[in-house]
């Protein structure tokens, strides 16, 4: 064996961890900007208030920037760099989904790159495992994760929408690793059925598309294997007791982790193809334009790895159709459109507006090959889920 793993953030897992940021944050200074959604749900507004009365115990100022829409833009970082700024802030706390945690990340890298263009950013840090510009620097960064899904918290990737190209971007740095974060599943007991499944669903998806990946190494796969045996069996359970604590809890285990090995092995066609939706799709969660390629994912990639399937329709097989003379493909296929219906989480063509041209524009962006898929590949899956 011979490999490398590198999760630089520290993890602070368990109920109650929420209450403990003020002895975690004053480490890092005594002024914060807490980056958060506009949205503001009563249900997280007592965790809110909970963190937010650690940090004054503790003498540590903090400033509110509210203004995290679901598929953040630049505009909106721009908005929050230049409130930093103003306040002078010592450190960053990313309080939501990941959407909110993105958002922090390229928050506080702009603060310490104020000269660079988002044309420069978005072209420079597009590696996820080199950092072609090593001296590009971040102020300090807590990741407070709010739903079981994203693994925002523990990556290096922050995935901003740039609406002059009508693209979803990721950045990636090591710089953009939070400094610590917190999971404190006990956030997560009230968050909304169809959240549930969206978020959960892209927790699988990081744990499959890095277990597929040529860049997996034996622990990566090894905690993905972890990770997609939990989601599979607990994320039908939850969605049907939506408040049972010791299935969040474990979803927000499998989550982390998934997302430990989606910085480590990458990921794979759907999350591409997703983000390219999303750009002209901004209404969709990351997790519906997941759903709507998947099964088609699954049909064209057992055909390039199908040694990888063996574990795969192991841990799906109350999901593969009972009909054994199906070819590979479709088993799969169906396999992952069994899952999603389970979940209540079936995206089909007629529940999103594609429409001809804009089929055309997102086929038009799927020119670059990945580890496992081609273009043509890319293509192909995306025609055969529409």
């Amino acid at each position: 064996m011979s490999f490398q793993f590198f999760s630089p953030t520290k993890i602070h897992f368990g109920n109650s961890y929420r209450r403990k940021i003020g002895g975690i944050a004053k480490k890092y200074g005594g002024r914060c900007l807490i980056v958060r959604s506009e949205k503001k749900q009563k249900y997280r507004e007592v965790f809110f208030q909970d963190i937010v009365n650690e940090l004054e115990k503790e003498g540590i100022e903090y400033i509110v920037y509210d203004g995290v829409i679901s598929n953040p833009s630049t505009n909106i970082v721009e908005k929050g760099v230049d409130l930093a700024v103003k306040k002078e802030v010592d450190f960053i706390i990313g309080y939501g989904g990941g959407s909110a945690i993105d958002t922090a990340k390229a928050i506080s890298l702009l603060i310490k790159n104020r000269q660079s263009s988002w044309e420069y950013v978005f072209g420079n840090l597009s590696d996820p495992f080199i950092d072609h510009n090593p001296f590009i620097k971040s102020i300090p960064l807590i990741a407070i994760t709010t739903t079981s899904g994203t693994g925002s918290h523990v990556t290096q990737a922050s995935v901003i929408s740039d609406l002059k190209n009508n693209e979803k971007v990721t950045l990636f740095h090591s710089t953009l690793f939070p400094k610590e974060c917190i999971v404190d599943p006990e956030i997560m007991n009230t968050v909304p059925v169809h959240v549930t499944s969206s978020t959960g669903f892209d927790a699988l998806c990081h744990a499959f598309e890095s277990y597929l990946n040529p860049n997996a190494n034996r622990l990566t796969k090894t905690l993905s294997l972890q990770s997609m045996d939990i989601i599979i069996q607990i994320l039908p359970k939850l969605i049907r007791d939506i408040n049972n604590k010791e299935y969040r809890e474990l979803m927000a285990y499998a989550d982390t982790i998934s997302g430990m090995c989606l910085s480590n092995a990458g990921a794979e066609a759907p999350h591409p193809i997703g983000e390219i939706i999303n750009g002209y799709l901004k209404d969709l969660s990351h997790g519906e334009t997941l759903a709507f390629v998947y099964p088609s994912f699954c049909k064209y990639i057992i055909d390039v790895i199908p040694e990888c399937f063996e574990d795969i329709f192991r841990l799906f097989k109350f999901y593969i159709p009972e009909d054994k003379t199906l070819p590979k493909g479709d088993q799969a296929y169906y396999m992952m459109k069994n899952f999603l219906e389970d979940i209540d989480f079936l995206v089909t063509p007629y529940s999103i507006n594609l429409d001809e041209q804009l089929k055309a524009n997102i086929k038009d962006k799927l020119v670059f090959d990945l580890p496992l898929t081609t273009a043509d590949g890319l293509k192909e899956i995306f025609e055969n889920s529409v």
